[in-house]
């Protein structure tokens, strides 16, 4: 076939594919374009892939097919991999175009990695085609040595190499977030041997593929996509040895750990070749003046000269360390019993109280006051809350309670709150207060609103009919006409993605509304020491720009938050920023990007659901992390962060959940941490309950008489457990015995050397087994349900108590 002919044929190819995949895939996942929507764009955002992304992926794809449909042999993986480097050079394009002037260029390189699966799964389509149809070899294909650029591959590898070391936190730091500091890698946060390790392998790799795609590139336009994609290969490796570095690290764990280990580190090195790759292209393919070549290493000059252009337009489009120190203390009054809380920041992350003592902050979740939709009649969907309610939390050891309330409550219309509501509010701080608990206020959202699926709606195939849930006021929804049905589950259906994406673009203002909202909250209570701090956003939604809205957006909307926050409080409170649903729903996800991550109190707080309520399980695979390593994971990404899981819970058969619970419970004591179960108590008629004849929470109910069931003994002795409410300094140790007892080791130095200590279920006073090191002062007093024993600790202090 003649050559001219081809690149259309494989643009055609590509176009059908992706039309088709728009057409079928309700929500996008698996579409080269999404379109759960009306056609018509309305915004810039929804205009650029029209406008941008198809456009761009096509044009690529021909010039390509141009480029390299000519070669005699090797045609389907340059094809292929020409095609992949045009589809995310177009994503970039894409969302720059849609967030200008929001991000810098490192920021959208990185967005690109969750495109790399599916650009290499559609590049297939033209490869192939261009295998098959284009013009068969006919002689032994020219030998790569006439290319200058395989005489130069070493010092392009070097100088490319050179970029990645100088780039600094303004590029390299955008990668690799997520990586113990010994791991190979380009960030700057890695150990000096680690970053010397990761600048190695891409100097090897880079030496590598930059031969191959130079042998296999006649021409200029050849040689610059060749280097090119030789970066992106060179990524690819580096990748690769992070996949493997981490087994090393965190053993073979799950079936399915190491392969999605390496689907992670893959795609991000990917991305990584697409922002450091166009240098080494340009590099081997721009021509050389005779007069300027010094020994032949114009390529390199090149290259170096790149690297200092790259560098300073970096520093000045891109920005910001993060804070590794330690907040301030506050010196205010305890109040009612409970002290202003704040986070430490640093080597040591830990949540502490204005003495200085670390505050694990055990409890529970409270739903009962959130706005759920009512689909099955004749049961309600809360339970009354009282202050018995919190009585009973305080007699099990909680101390904190995660109260969800409701947008849709609080703000029924555009800038009106509801002054009912927020006094039901009041009244569940008043008692958590009482009764010796701190709060966290959470905004609460599951599947973006309480709307079902409209009456006469016929859902795509793949997807099924929902209820409704919880979250957005109906005239905060921006669902474009995108059906309200759900693909495996609630948090997963067209008009809830266009209805997030919506709102992390601010159409419409809908966003900045709840920024107000959360301004009027923090005003309410920002001078109330019982409020632990702020939850702004329940599990959010991934969107239909995942990362990009999923983690750069949804980080914009935590920089607004927290400034109008910090604006509107009387003194700082913890800011508890979750990651998207995704992590609930996989057990990982990157931590959302912005300035807030500078804040000096900020809580890093996912939920930490592995091994329970995961896709992994609801589609019968083995777990992708397992309850050990999502721990591991959220400390590694929270780095100099506390970390503090938000929500947690175990369902199914009693053996199961005993061993998940214990298993859980060992980990949060090993990482000296706390969480919230979800959820204290479910009503009947709660659309998360859906049909069931119990009401499934700590504390049951029987639906068919309304009456309370038994509590689970062993959940509720592992939640009651023995742990310090509050430890001088930092915790360096915390394990329980098989009796119920507790071992403990800390550090401390200066203000409160106040230990105080939950004993829950002993008759009789507590018997201390050694008094330790550096403990003085001992005391018990009984309490409702448990002893509470108080020391004075100092220094590096020890204790057991059984």
């Amino acid at each position: 076939m003649a050559s001219r002919r081809l690149p259309f044929l494989t643009t055609g190819v590509l176009a059908v594919a992706a039309v088709l995949s728009a057409l079928l895939d309700p929500v996008g996942f698996f579409a080269l374009y999404g379109l759960p929507g009306d056609l018509a764009p309305r915004t810039r955002w929804q205009l650029a892939p029209l406008a941008v992304y198809l456009p761009l992926a096509l044009a690529g794809t021909a010039w390509v097919t141009h480029v390299f449909g000519r070669l005699p042999r090797r045609r389907f993986a340059t094809v292929w991999s020409g095609t992949v480097l045009v589809v995310l050079a177009a994503k970039f394009a894409t969302v720059a175009v849609a967030t200008f002037p929001m991000f810098g260029p490192a920021d959208l390189a990185w967005s690109t990695s969750y495109t790399v699966p599916k650009a290499a799964l559609y590049a297939l389509l033209p490869a192939l085609t261009a295998q098959l149809l284009g013009r068969p070899p006919q002689g032994p294909e020219e030998p790569g040595e006439a290319d200058p650029g395989t005489r130069n591959v070493w010092k392009v590898a070097g100088t490319v190499t050179l970029l990645a070391a100088v780039s600094g936190p303004w590029i390299s730091s955008h990668w690799s977030r997520d990586l113990p500091g010994w791991v190979p890698s380009l960030s700057p946060d890695a150990a000096p041997p680690a970053f010397a390790a990761g600048l190695g392998v891409l100097f090897l790799a880079l030496a590598r593929t930059l031969r191959t795609s130079a042998r296999r590139s006649h021409g200029v336009a050849a040689t610059f996509l060749g280097g090119w994609i030789a970066a992106l290969w060179a990524g690819a490796a580096l990748g690769a040895v992070q996949a493997v570095a981490l087994v090393f690290e965190d053993g073979f764990g799950s079936l399915l750990q190491i392969p999605v280990s390496l689907y992670v580190r893959v795609c991000e090195g990917v991305s990584l070749g697409l922002m450091l790759g166009w240098t080494a292209g340009l590099a081997l393919s721009v021509p050389v003046p005779r007069a300027v070549r010094v020994g032949r290493a114009l390529p390199g000059t090149l290259a170096v000269a790149l690297t200092g252009v790259v560098a300073v337009a970096a520093v000045v489009v891109t920005s910001g360390s993060r804070n590794s120190g330690a907040s301030a203390m506050s010196s205010g009054n305890a109040g009612d019993g409970l002290s202003p809380l704040r986070a430490v920041r640093g080597d040591h992350p830990r949540i502490v109280d204005a003495a200085g003592r670390q505050v694990l902050l055990r409890g529970v979740n409270v739903n009962q006051l959130v706005d759920f939709y009512a689909g099955r009649p004749g049961f309600p969907v809360t339970r009354p809350l009282g202050e018995d309610d919190f009585r009973q939390m305080a007699e099990l050891g909680f101390d904190v309670v995660r109260l969800g309330v409701s947008w849709s409550a609080i703000e029924p219309s555009p800038g009106r709150y509801d002054p009912s509501y927020l006094g039901r509010i009041d009244q569940a701080v008043a008692w958590a207060r009482a009764n010796g608990m701190y709060t966290v206020l959470d905004m609460h959202q599951d599947g973006w609103s309480n709307e079902p699926t409209p009456r006469g709606t016929s859902c795509p195939a793949g997807t099924s009919r929902m209820d409704g849930y919880d979250g957005a006021p109906a005239w905060a929804t921006r669902a474009d006409g995108a059906p309200r049905c759900q693909f495996t589950g609630r948090d997963i259906s067209p008009a809830g993605d266009r209805a997030f994406t919506n709102f992390y673009y601010d159409r419409d203002g809908v966003q900045s509304r709840l920024v107000d909202a959360w301004g009027m909250l923090a005003a309410r209570y920002g001078d109330d020491p019982s409020i632990a701090g702020f939850d702004p956003l329940n599990e959010p939604g991934f969107g239909e720009q995942a990362p990009v809205t999923s983690t750069l957006l949804l980080g914009r909307f935590y920089d607004r938050v927290l400034k109008r926050i910090r604006s509107a409080e009387a003194r700082p409170h913890l800011f508890f920023a979750e990651p998207s649903i995704f992590w609930s729903g996989t057990g990982f996800d990157p931590m959302p990007r912005g300035s807030y991550e500078d804040d000096p109190d900020l809580v890093f707080a996912p939920h930490l659901y592995a091994e329970s309520i995961t896709m992994d399980a609801s589609l019968g695979l083995p777990p992708i992390t397992t309850v050990e390593h999502g721990f591991t994971l959220a400390s590694r990404i929270a780095r100099d962060v506390p970390v503090w899981s938000g929500e947690w819970g175990y369902w199914g058969s009693e053996r199961t959940i005993h061993d998940k619970v214990r298993r859980y419970a060992a980990q949060e004591d090993r990482h000296r941490v706390g969480g919230a179960f979800w959820v204290w108590k479910q009503a009947c008629g709660d659309p998360q309950n859906g049909p069931e004849p119990v009401g499934n929470a700590l504390n049951k109910v029987d639906c068919a008489t309304g009456k309370d069931l038994p509590r689970d003994a062993v959940t509720v002795a592992t939640l009651s457990r023995a742990y310090p409410r509050a430890a001088p300094g930092r915790l360096t140790k915390l394990t329980h015995t098989s009796t119920g007892g507790i071992h403990l080791e800390g550090t401390a130095s200066g203000g409160d050397c106040t230990l105080d200590i939950w004993l829950p279920g002993l008759a009789a006073r507590p018997v201390l087994v050694s008094r330790g090191k550096n403990v003085e002062g001992v005391s018990g007093r009984r309490v409702p349900g448990a002893w509470r024993v108080k020391a004075c600790a100092t220094g590096r202090y020890s204790l057991d108590i059984d």
